[in-house]
């Protein structure tokens, strides 16, 4: 969330300028995209051939011409005025959430511990049941708990994956 001004930033920055070049790659930020750029300027200076290595490298990079890019028109009787101090207030309708009933039951794809394995989890079930009772215990696999059970492994360091 916090690179979304920064981006705006830069294509506002485009758009008033007229022209240049937005450059993206998953995971990397400004620092990645100089570093790249001045390698790839060191073995070619031309700018088709740093753009061609900067391609190579991973990057996305999309050139923006002038008017290309529009920002909305500046419309001040489109910003909603604030109501006069001596108006009544609206009386609010009443809300009607229905809260749905969560599942008794959780299926779980596979169960992680560092350092542990399967008997570790094998052990760590039956402590879990040893403690709430018989009708919390899982099926065979593990991979569908009770709520209870859940929160019994996740209390001992276990961890789910795609639950």
């Amino acid at each position: 969330m916090a690179r979304l001004p920064a981006c705006f930033a830069t294509v506002t920055l485009i758009a008033l300028t007229g022209c240049g070049q937005i450059a993206i790659k998953r995971g990397s930020g400004a620092e990645a995209l100089a570093a790249d750029r001045e390698s790839c300027r060191a073995q070619d200076a031309d700018p088709a051939a740093v753009r061609a290595c900067l391609v190579a490298h991973g990057w996305q990079i999309t050139v923006v011409k002038a008017g290309s890019v529009a920002l909305p028109a500046y419309n001040p009787a489109a910003i909603p005025q604030p109501a006069p101090a001596d108006a009544s207030p609206v009386p609010a309708a009443p809300l009607n959430l229905q809260v749905p009933e969560a599942p008794k039951e959780i299926h779980v794809g596979h169960w992680w511990h560092f350092g542990d394995g399967p008997a570790d989890l094998h052990a760590a079930v039956k402590a879990c049941v040893a403690k709430l009772g018989a009708s919390d215990r899982p099926d065979g696999g593990y991979h569908t708990v009770s709520r209870a059970v859940y929160a019994c492994l996740s209390a001992e360091g276990w961890r789910s994956l795609g639950a």
